[in-house]
This record gives C-alpha cells, sequence and structure tokens, in this order.
C-alpha cells in the first residue's frame, strides 16, 4: 500500500468514533469466529476410512490334484503309525542294537513311506487322457528272449490293464513260475524285467535258506538281528514294485520250524502281503507290489499251496539263433562297460562253434565269452574268441569186474 493512501485511511479512521474504531479493527476476528461457531457444525473426532475387507480366496484345486496323482501313481508301503511304533521300540533295545537299526527305518521314512508303481508312474497324465497312450517296457523286449515268449505276453497284458487303475493300492502283477531246465536264462529274464521296470532287484536262493529269517528278518531277541530281503527291497528303493527272484523254489526247504515257505506263501497272497511283518523291526508294511518271480526245474516238487498261487510258464532251451544273440549282445554289454579299442570284434566262427555245441547252456557260453573276453584284453588283441572248453581225460571206473 503507497503512502498517500496511509495516510488518508488514517485521516478516515480519526473521524470515527471509539466503538466505531474497534470495531473496524477486530471486525475479522468477529466474523470469523461467528463462521467457526455458527456455520460451521462441529466435526467429530477423524476416524481411519477402512476399504471392505477383501473374502479370502479359495485354496486352489493343485493340492486336490496332487493328492489325486498321488494316489494314482504311489502307494504308502510305510505308514507313519508303524514307523513311530517301530522307532519307539528302539527305545527298548541295547544301544547298539539300536544305532545299527536305526538306519533302516530312516531308509523306509524317505518321503513319508510313499513309493512309487512303475506302470502308473510312467503312463500317469498321458493315460488320463488318452487310453491308449501308455509305455509298456514288456512289450520292447528283444528276441534274445523268445523263448519266454508266453510270460512276456502275460505280462504285457497285466502292465496294460493296471495301468488303468485309478488307485495304485489297488493294482499289482502277479508272481509268476518259470520251469525249465538249468542254464536256459530264467534268472537273466528275471534281471532283463527289473531293469525295463526300472526298480530294484534281489535273488533269495530256496534251495539253501533253512528258515524264513532271510525273506521276514531275524527276530528281535537276537544281538545280530536285521531286516530281511522284503523290507529292504522296498526301503532302499523308490518303487513299491522291485523285483524278487525266488531261485530254485522247487528246492525249497519245510522241515524248519519257521521254514521259509510261510513267508512266501504270506508274500504271494495278496491281503496278507498288504501287512507283511518284519520280525527285526515288529512292523507292518505293504509289500504287495513286489514282483516274485520263481523259478524251478521240475514242476511237480512245488508244494501245492504255493503252486496255486503262482501263474506257471514252461520255458524251452532257447534256439540256435538267440543263443548268438544272446552271446552278441552280452558282448554288446561288455564293449560299453569296459575301456577298450572300438576295432575289438568277435570271432564269428569261434560264436557259432560255441553255440552249436549243445552241451554249454546259456550260463556256461557267457562265462567263456567272459573269459574270452578278458584274453583278448590281456593279449591287447582286437578279437575276442570264444573258446569251448577241452574234454577232460576220461577217468577209469574202479570196482570188480
Amino acid at each position: 500500500m503507497t503512502l498517500p493512501r496511509l495516510a488518508q485511511e488514517r485521516a478516515w479512521r480519526q473521524r470515527l468514533s471509539p466503538m466505531e474504531r474497534y470495531y473496524q479493527t477486530h471486525q475479522h476476528l468477529l466474523l470469523g469466529n461467528a463462521s467457526i461457531t455458527v456455520t460451521r457444525a462441529p466435526e467429530s473426532p477423524p476416524t481411519e476410512r477402512r476399504e471392505p475387507a477383501a473374502a479370502e480366496p479359495e485354496a486352489p484345486a493343485a493340492p486336490e490334484i496332487a493328492e489325486a496323482d498321488r494316489v494314482r501313481t504311489m502307494v504308502r508301503v510305510f505308514p507313519p503309525e508303524t514307523l513311530a511304533e517301530a522307532t519307539a521300540a528302539l527305545g527298548g533295545m541295547r544301544d547298539q542294537d539300536a544305532k545299527r537299526l536305526r538306519p533302516a527305518l530312516a531308509r523306509a521314512a524317505r518321503n513319508d513311506g510313499w513309493r512309487s508303481v512303475p506302470w502308473t508312474e510312467d503312463a500317469g497324465a498321458a493315460i488320463a487322457r488318452d487310453p491308449g497312450v501308455g509305455r509298456n517296457p514288456f512289450a520292447e523286449i528283444g528276441p534274445d528272449f523268445d523263448n519266454f515268449g508266453e510270460a512276456i505276453e502275460h505280462l504285457s497284458m497285466q502292465w496294460t490293464c493296471v495301468s488303468h487303475v485309478l488307485d495304485a493300492g489297488e493294482s499289482r502283477l502277479d508272481p509268476i513260475l518259470l520251469v525249465g531246465p538249468p542254464g536256459i536264462g530264467k534268472t537273466r529274464f528275471a534281471h532283463e524285467l527289473a531293469r525295463r521296470m526300472g526298480t530294484r532287484m534281489a535273488v533269495y536262493s530256496a534251495g539253501s535258506a533253512q528258515a524264513a529269517f532271510q525273506l521276514c528278518g531275524t527276530d528281535a531277541g537276537w544281538s545280530n538281528a536285521k531286516p530281511g530281503i522284503v523290507f529292504e527291497l522296498l526301503a532302499q528303493g523308490d518303487s513299491a514294485a522291485p523285483v524278487l527272484v525266488i531261485d530254485e523254489v522247487d528246492k525249497i526247504g519245510t522241515w524248519a520250524r519257521e521254514n521259509p515257505l510261510n513267508a512266501l506263501l504270506d508274500l504271494t497272497e495278496p491281503e496278507t502281503a498288504r501287512q507283511y511283518k518284519d520280525w527285526c523291526l515288529q512292523m507292518m508294511f505293504d509289500a504287495s507290489k513286489i514282483l516274485v518271480i520263481c523259478t524251478a526245474n521240475e514242476q511237480a516238487a512245488l508244494p501245492a499251496p504255493l503252486l496255486s498261487r503262482l501263474e506257471v510258464f514252461h520255458v524251452k532251451p532257447p534256439s540256435l539263433t538267440q543263443r548268438k544273440l544272446i552271446i552278441e549282445n552280452c558282448f554288446g554289454r561288455l564293449i560299453a562297460s569296459h575301456r577298450c579299442r572300438d576295432e575289438l570284434s568277435l570271432d564269428e566262427a569261434s560264436v557259432s562253434r560255441a553255440a552249436e555245441t549243445p552241451d554249454l547252456d546259456i550260463r556256461e557260453l557267457l562265462r567263456l565269452l567272459r573269459t574270452g573276453f578278458a584274453t583278448a584284453l590281456a593279449a591287447e588283441s582286437d578279437r575276442v574268441t570264444i573258446s569251448p572248453p577241452r574234454p577232460g581225460p576220461v577217468r577209469q571206473r574202479i570196482g570188480f569186474v
């Protein structure tokens, strides 16, 4: 504001009465208080504005689907309650025994006791989309096992059937019996089945077994007690369906008080196999998915209760073509598993001579092949020769004329 304007306003105020000058001076305060007390209503204390709570999102369906897939493709071989009971039982044992057995329970508890079932694991969602899709490993077995054709066809059909079961706990491959002369490749065939299924395998020699403890464990009262083959097969592996070969089952002993026949009968019956007991750990588990393959030289020697539980297949000796194929395939595996020169090859003439020798079974042929392979490596030769054993001298019989 300029000086002339200030002088005029001062002169104008001097002409006012004292009351008028007071009003003009405090007018803005009076009006301000009026506006606060009259025109503006008192405000309530400010409150925080909250947005309406959003509804809780629904739980995703993925866990339910995952659980359904687990039921479809896996089996809980070792239930948690039985594992807990077995672990608690270790507390009543001597310290050295508990320390020795505790790793076995830890192996069983892997993956919360769940184990995969191979015939549903590989097909999985593909079969759910298309029932015609699914891997059948038995259908891919080569011609060197042509003499096992009936057994292969049976297992292949069973595999196709159980791969469509919605609950893996309700599926299994029936135990089989391979009957045939020794040395025709029965155990080798079982090894091939386990390899194609991607599972572990164990061989139990029934001819030399004296009791059942090798199958179902030593009684916990013994100082050197240990779990049986059945428990270890399932505990150490990831599959609920490993392969167990019962070799020479026609020679199984039945004279002992705890003869192995009883343990084998429980294992080959579906209902009792679901509650199979290991006597060392005093626990039940599900062994019903194990593929039991029994071998025998004579079917008539088998006990009737066991024979009624097995699918029987009579296996003929391999043909001449098969014998050659077996030798060639075994030679290929030897090449792949050893450091050797690429030019190493088989002597075809010696292969033919060995294959045509009727006295040489498959076991003996493969032994001669391994011997020839080692000889070639030691001599740094590029050719492997199979040399049949030379006939020994004829021994003179001693007796009375």
